[in-house]
């Protein structure tokens, strides 16, 4: 049975004392079998970081599957205690990035409204590294910081510059920062996840350190392959960390991201996602180490449902058929994608997907809906 595979995983003991144990195990409940094994087989395996485990979806999946972790625990509180983070975002000045902002920042101050005078949401901050003031400074509270010199084409390459420019500026209140972007809305008000000084972070499954075993040891030096499976799978955001902590990363960070863009082999491998993969590198070698939220943040079309999740990180875009059919590669019928409003602001009261799509991008369309509806000037991208 399943429960028994569950128990074989929790009583193995590996053969030597740096052998692997059992964290993660697969059982077969399909009479034809599954991926060539047998009715009721069952696998046990070792994931180095079994509460954000590499998964298979899909209706094509014939097994089940389940890990052995314990739960991180928020640090408990002396009464009165407030453990306060500051929401900060990197941002440019192009009308695709500043709608997006906009809408963030309603629902940023809607849930804020919601926690109550005990909650741990605090103040906010876009860190505009365009070099110049925008129209936004009134609507949303910015701190101007000066553009990369060199981008080489990649705009997200200022953003570990932007963080540093900021920490050196300003001084905040909180002692901690949520790492956040243009393209999240927060779905509920969002607490402290942090479990005392230990960061809080969300796993992407593309950035998986074994898979670059040459590269990471470029950039981080000659350690084990046991060493890079345990480096987190994390991007640089949502991050939620101590303001100290991102102080002494940000520099690195920066400098790691500059050093990948310019190296053919890491821009290569690392396209698009370069500057996440420099911020967990830059991580490791400051023995920065986060517990792993994958409750942080929901993905749509991906994450089909927003139970307890905290974020809707809209970055795929959303393709449907008008029957309500998912369908990915292809462009649908009905479709939202952030990409398609680069040069132009979405217009208000967008169609809500069909009937029969999954309620995480009915509630995605509804929130960017309530939000052009209730800004000011939304046609024209704020005021002027």
């Amino acid at each position: 049975t399943a429960e028994e595979c569950c128990n074989a995983c929790k009583k193995f003991k590996p053969s030597s004392s740096d052998g692997d144990y059992c964290n993660t195990w697969v059982w077969c409940p399909n009479p034809a079998g599954c991926a060539g094994q047998k009715l009721h087989s069952c696998w046990l395996k070792y994931q180095p970081h079994p509460e954000a485990p590499a998964v298979s979806r899909g209706n094509e999946i014939t097994w089940m599957s389940g890990a052995l972790y314990k739960s991180a625990t928020q640090t408990p509180r002396a009464p009165g205690e407030r453990r306060s983070f500051h929401v900060a975002v990197t941002s440019n000045d192009s009308k695709y990035v500043q709608w997006q902002m906009r809408v963030m920042y309603y629902w940023y101050l809607k849930r804020k409204a919601e926690q109550g005078p005990d909650g741990d949401m605090g103040g906010f901050t876009r860190i505009l590294h365009s070099g110049r003031p925008d129209h936004l400074m009134d609507e949303i509270p910015t701190v101007v910081v000066d553009r990369l010199s060199n981008e080489h084409g990649f705009v997200v390459l200022s953003r570990p510059n932007a963080f540093v420019q900021w920490l050196k500026k300003v001084t905040i209140e909180e002692d901690y920062v949520l790492m956040s972007e243009p393209d999240h809305l927060y779905l509920q008000p969002i607490p402290n996840l942090m479990n005392g000084r230990r960061p809080a972070a969300f796993p992407f499954f593309y950035i998986s350190p074994k898979e670059h075993p040459a590269l990471i040891r470029k950039y981080v030096g000659d350690i084990t392959l046991k060493q890079i499976q345990q480096m987190d799978p994390v991007g640089s955001s949502p991050v939620m960390l101590h303001k100290d902590d991102l102080k002494r990363v940000a520099p690195r960070w920066h400098d790691l991201a500059v050093k990948m863009k310019t190296d053919p082999e890491a821009d290569r491998a690392w396209g698009w996602v370069l500057e996440m993969w420099a911020y967990t590198c830059a991580a490791w070698l400051e023995d920065i180490h986060h517990d792993l939220v994958p409750k942080l943040a929901a993905q749509p079309p991906w994450d089909t449902t927003l139970t307890d999740f905290y974020i809707l990180h809209y970055t795929y875009g959303n393709d449907y058929s008008l029957d309500g059919k998912f369908t990915p590669g292809k462009i649908g019928q009905w479709r939202f994608d952030k990409r398609s409003y680069m040069g132009r602001i979405p217009a208000k009261n967008l169609a809500l997907p069909p009937k029969g799509a999954p309620q995480s991008v009915i509630t995605l369309i509804e929130m960017i809906n309530e939000a052009s509806a209730s800004l000011p000037n939304w046609e024209q991208g704020g005021k002027f």
